[in-house]
C-alpha cells in the first residue's frame, strides 16, 4: 500500500491540505496544446479507495499501455474530505504518475458528470482515434484489442456490451469504446439543452439518441455477467484472451490469475453484424427504468443532483448491485 504523507490524529480538513489537493485537479485551461496523437486512449473510471484495483491492472494488462499508439490513465475523483484518503491518493499520484484528479466529490450521483468531464479532457489532451472508458474491475485484452482497432471503422463506432430488453437498448457503461467523431459529437451538444443523468450508461445513450450516423457493435467476446470472479471456469480458464476481449468482474485476485494467463496477442478479428441480429431495436427510454435505476435527466448546465449522497458505490464485489 502506498505510504500515508501526513498522519494525524483526525481526519478533519485544513486548508494547506484543500490547496494542495485543488492545485493537482485537472485544469482544463491548461489543455488544448500540443495534443498527442494516439490510436486509442484508455480511461480507467476508479474511486480514490481502490487502489487494490488499480494496482492489479497496473501488474497485468497495463504493461501494453506502453506501446506508442495508446495511452492509459486512470480518472478518479479529487475533492477528497479525508484527509487520510486524500494523502494516500496523492502519494499514489507522485508515485504512479497515471492517476488524474477530477473535480468532483464522488458517489453514485455522479457517474455521469465524471464520464462528462472524462471526455472533455480526452477531447483537450488528445488527438485519439478511438477512446475506451472501461471499470477498474475490468480485464482487458488490451494487445488483441489494439491488433483490431486498425481494421474497424473509423466513424460512427459505438462499441460495448449492450442490454436488450422489452421497451429499451442501452449499453453498459463498464466498457464503452466510441470513434472520435461520436465523443466530438457528445460535446458539441448545446450546453442549455445537454442532459445529464446521475449514470454514465443511461446518459450516454440519451446523447446518442440525437446521433443520426451510428454504428452499434454488440461485442459477444465481453464477459459481462457474473462477475468473472464469482464465475467457476474464471478461476481455471487458461489462455483468456483467445475466447474473451475482457471480462468484468475481475477482482483483484482473479485479474492477477487472468494476467498470468492472457496468451494476450492479434487473434481472428469478430464481424461486426448488423445489430438487429441482437435487438431489434435500438429505441432507448429513461422512464422504462425500474425505480432503482430511474432518475429524470437534467440539465447539465445547473451542475444537478439526484439526492443519491456522496457514498462510493461498492457494486457487485460487495453483494451490492446487479
Amino acid at each position: 500500500m502506498v505510504a500515508v504523507k501526513h498522519q494525524t490524529d483526525n481526519n478533519e480538513t485544513d486548508d494547506s491540505d484543500i490547496n494542495e489537493t485543488v492545485h493537482q485537479l485537472i485544469d482544463f485551461k491548461d489543455l488544448g496544446r500540443n495534443k498527442r496523437a494516439v490510436l486509442l486512449l484508455v480511461i480507467v473510471s476508479t474511486a480514490p479507495t481502490r487502489f487494490e484495483r488499480r494496482q492489479a491492472i497496473r501488474e497485468t494488462w497495463w504493461k501494453y499501455c506502453s506501446a506508442r499508439k495508446v495511452e492509459c490513465v486512470f480518472m478518479t475523483d479529487g475533492l477528497i474530505t479525508d484527509r487520510i484518503q486524500r494523502n494516500l491518493i496523492l502519494n499514489e499520484k507522485d508515485k504512479y504518475k497515471d492517476i488524474k484528479l477530477q473535480h468532483l466529490k464522488g458517489g453514485r450521483g455522479q457517474f455521469g458528470f465524471r464520464f462528462l468531464n472524462q471526455i472533455k479532457w480526452a477531447a483537450a489532451k488528445f488527438n485519439f482515434q478511438y477512446l475506451l472508458r472501461i471499470d477498474d474491475d475490468y480485464f482487458l485484452c488490451l494487445k488483441r484489442l489494439l491488433s483490431e482497432l486498425p481494421l474497424r471503422p473509423k466513424q460512427n463506432l459505438v462499441w460495448g456490451f449492450f442490454h436488450c430488453e422489452i421497451g429499451i437498448t442501452w449499453m453498459d457503461e463498464a466498457f464503452m469504446i466510441f470513434s472520435e467523431d461520436i465523443i466530438q459529437k457528445f460535446l458539441a451538444q448545446n450546453e442549455s439543452s445537454m442532459l445529464c443523468h446521475p449514470h454514465a450508461d443511461q446518459q450516454v445513450m440519451l446523447w446518442l439518441s440525437n446521433i443520426l450516423h451510428k454504428t452499434y457493435f454488440h461485442d459477444t467476446r465481453l464477459h459481462h455477467k457474473p462477475p468473472a470472479s464469482f464465475v467457476a471456469r474464471f478461476s481455471k480458464i487458461s489462455n483468456v484472451c483467445d475466447t474473451h476481449l475482457g471480462a468484468h468482474g475481475a477482482y483483484p485476485k482473479t485479474m492477477y490469475y487472468l494476467g498470468l494467463r492472457a496468451n494476450d496477442s492479434a487473434k481472428d478479428v469478430s464481424t461486426i453484424h448488423d445489430f438487429s441480429r441482437f435487438c431489434t431495436s435500438t429505441k432507448f427510454d429513461h422512464r422504462v427504468f425500474n425505480p432503482m435505476w430511474r432518475y429524470e435527466p437534467k440539465p447539465c448546465k445547473g451542475n444537478p443532483t439526484w439526492n443519491l449522497g456522496n457514498e462510493m458505490w461498492f457494486g457487485q464485489e460487495a453483494g451490492q448491485g446487479v
